[in-house]
């Protein structure tokens, strides 16, 4: 009896603190703490660079559209 009972107290501890972090990490997402400011940080400290001009890397007639005939 007294085994089922230390059981119940901490399973019901276990699903209270999985409670409390998700609802404090979807405020924390809410109000945007934590981990998304220190990416502003990072991202506001690197240098800008200009995308480079892309080549194609397909062939000429790849993805073109071509003329067809319907046959009956």
């Amino acid at each position: 009896m007294l085994g089922f009972l230390l059981f119940i107290i901490v399973f019901v501890l276990v699903i209270g603190l999985i409670l409390i972090t998700t609802v404090l990490g979807f405020i924390r997402s809410i109000f945007s703490f934590g981990r998304r400011a220190d990416k502003t940080q990072n991202s506001a400290s690197e240098t800008y660079q200009q995308p480079s001009a892309k080549s194609k890397i397909f062939d000429k007639n790849e993805g073109e559209y071509v003329d067809y005939e319907e046959i009956k």
